[in-house]
């Protein structure tokens, strides 16, 4: 199944989970309104017991201020929780108190922790999602959440970086990039809010039970226990919200886990890696110690609540054992556990650390990647085909780019200064253009950051022009860290510094078009699906296609494939001029509002003009990924390339 399709099939689980919330409010009203109608015969009318139609007999008031009022609380406990975690991934990381782990840690255990993430997001195609550490648990666990796979975060216990080795980290990683590309993460939020709804009744019993302190005197004392009761009434109807949050949660959330589990496979091509890690989460636990970690659960690599109920219904994850049996097969469990034996007790009497061992030997001897397509049709297809779904070949590519980039770079990065200059470094010029564009920087930023700038762009040039989308993906996450008013002022500054020579090349515009989707971009929801047919944005579509064949030779010939393609009516080729940048933003805003289903047909319809001569550029192919970019669609590196490759 490609990425679009987990897309729409994202979307459909949310109408479920939609519809599992409001019979599970049916279901608490029903429960609450019983108890107030219980309350207001033994309270105020006893005659009532005698009569025929007991509950008919309680006045509509009561149902209907009953009813109002779970309504309210409800209602309250999603609103509230989703106005919280109206930041993204940030906001929920916030939530459970875990700590920002900065690009410039010097921690190894750390430093490990994001080298790994950052070559599985070069290699996806996403900017470098940021990383939190929950430093107080010891257990292993992680999650990943965010609206979008371009505002995602990565958060792991201090088990998981402590207690994983290498291997099983990364297939820990791709396990949670896999519920990042799958659209996943939106829907977890959503799940957070309508849980928090639903058990917040059972969160204010709890509170009122939990908040009796010794009274000073017998009436203190009797209103203490009558609070107490009314605590203990308002949590047993919370439980139906509790039981109703779990079985919610394992109707959403169970399956995703297998199909997470492939997908670190595939994109790893290591199965002990993933399944190692589910093996030592059986050995050493993933509970999480935190007051909102049962409404985590669904997000998790491992359950971080134990399963109180023995029914399998109500479990938001498939059991240990049965995931480490479909990635390694029968018998599995027993090799793992003999070679983590064996590797801690190598690691003992070499005076290393008993806890992080290395497996190895593998259990799968054969991990070859999948045979390439070959000519202009085949790397067509395989690109669209990659969209949300790399490879290990990626995952090669984004490592070697990684150990290319010298090791200034990848530090200056990590500050927000040196991130700014990395940035300025890939847009410089020569002679007197340098001395122009880095007074325009010295204007906003002082002398540090040109002079920073100045020596990154000589360090940058034996890469050439193939290193400036992964810096770029590098220094987004710092850089989206800035306040608001200071990322306005950065992109003002880009755009100057591009235009300095009085004309923006299609590299520069790339450059441009990502800084502005994602560093400008705040955090939040996405926007709703607006057009169902590529017909309703044949105009917008005819932008970009314009765009991407006068970036080639193609011109009107290329633009005509491309139609072809699309299958619309009413595309007009438009001249250069015409072709601004705020024409292009305009465009693409519109069509990231089309289904999910009908993304691939634009997309493709954009290589067909791209490769229209059989041959793709560097430039083209940069084109195409900022187009999928800003279409929330990440194409991973473009691994095959024709022979006309600048």
């Amino acid at each position: 199944m490609d990425f679009f399709e987990q897309q729409h099939r994202a979307r459909r689980r949310t109408w479920l989970m939609l519809l599992l919330f409001v019979l599970a409010v049916i279901a608490i009203v029903a429960a609450f309104d019983l108890v107030c109608a219980i309350v207001y015969i033994w309270l105020f009318d006893a005659q009532i017991l005698y009569s025929n139609g007991l509950l008919r007999q309680v006045p509509r008031s009561v149902y209907l201020w009953s009813t109002l009022a779970t309504l309210l609380v409800i209602g309250w406990g999603t609103a509230s929780r989703l106005y919280r975690l109206s930041g993204g991934g940030v906001a929920v990381a916030d939530l459970i108190g875990a700590r920002h782990v900065k690009r410039d840690s010097g921690e190894p255990a750390e430093r490990r922790l994001l080298n790994v993430v950052e070559e599985m997001a070069l290699a996806s195609g996403i900017t470098v999602p940021l990383v939190f550490v929950m430093d107080d648990q010891q257990t292993i666990n992680a999650f990943a959440a965010g609206y979008s796979p371009n505002e995602a975060t990565v958060v792991v216990t201090r088990g998981a970086l402590e207690q994983l080795n290498r291997d099983e980290l990364q297939g820990v990683v791709a396990h949670e990039f896999s519920h990042i590309l799958n659209g996943d993460m939106r829907l977890n939020i959503h799940l957070l809010g309508v849980i928090a709804g639903i058990v917040m009744i059972g969160s204010i019993g709890a509170f009122l039970m939990t908040g009796i302190r010794d009274g000073d005197d017998l009436r203190r004392a009797g209103t203490d226990i009558r609070v107490f009761f009314l605590g203990l009434l308002l949590w047993l109807i919370g439980s139906i919200g509790v039981l109703a949050g779990r079985l919610i949660k394992a109707v959403i959330s169970r399956e995703r886990e297998f199909l997470a589990d492939a997908s670190a496979v595939q994109f790893t091509r290591n199965p002990e890696g993933i399944g190692g890690a589910l093996f030592k989460i059986g050995l050493r636990g993933s509970t999480i110690a935190q007051r909102h970690a049962e409404e985590l659960s669904h997000m998790c690599i491992g359950a971080p609540v134990n399963d109180y109920f023995e029914f399998a219904l109500f479990h938001d994850h498939p059991p240990l054992d049965e995931r480490i049996e479909r990635l390694l097969g029968p018998g599995a469990k027993r090799l793992l556990r003999e070679r983590m034996e064996r590797a801690e007790a190598a690691a003992l009497s070499a005076r290393g650390s008993p806890v992080v061992s290395e497996l190895v030997s593998p259990l799968y001897a054969d991990r070859s990647a999948p045979p390439a397509a070959s000519g202009a049709p085949g790397l067509a297809r395989s690109m669209v085909e990659s969209i949300g779904n790399p490879s290990s070949a990626h995952l090669d590519h984004a490592r070697g780019m990684l150990d290319a980039i010298p090791a200034e770079i990848r530090s200056a990065v990590g500050s927000e200064k040196g991130a700014e200059a990395a940035l300025f470094a890939l847009l410089l010029g020569e002679g007197e253009l340098r001395k122009a564009q880095l007074a325009l920087i010295g204007g906003r930023s002082g002398a540090e950051v040109p002079a920073q700038s100045a020596r990154l762009a000589d360090a940058l040039k034996p890469l050439g022009a193939r290193a400036r989308l992964p810096v770029l993906q590098l220094a987004i996450p710092t850089l989206k860290r800035l306040p608001g008013p200071e990322r306005d002022a950065l992109l003002g500054t880009i755009k100057a510094v591009i235009e300095a020579d009085r004309k923006i090349t299609l590299g520069e515009f790339v450059l441009l078009t990502l800084c502005r989707s994602q560093i400008q971009k705040e955090p939040g929801r996405p926007p709703a699906v607006k057009y169902r047919s590529v017909d309703a944005v044949a105009t917008e579509a005819a932008v970009l296609l314009s765009l991407l064949a006068h970036s080639g030779k193609g011109g009107m010939a290329a633009f005509d494939k491309g139609m072809a393609a699309l299958g619309a009516a009413g595309g007009v080729l438009r001249s250069p001029s015409e072709l601004n940048i705020g024409t292009v933003e305009s465009a693409l805003n519109e069509l990231n509002l089309l289904a999910p289903l009908k993304k691939p047909l634009f997309i493709k319809a954009c290589v067909a003009t791209a490769m229209a001569d059989d041959k793709l550029t560097l430039a083209e192919a940069e084109l195409l990924r900022a187009i999928c970019a800003s279409l929330d669609s990440p194409l991973p590196p473009i691994l095959e390339t024709t022979e006309a490759v600048a």
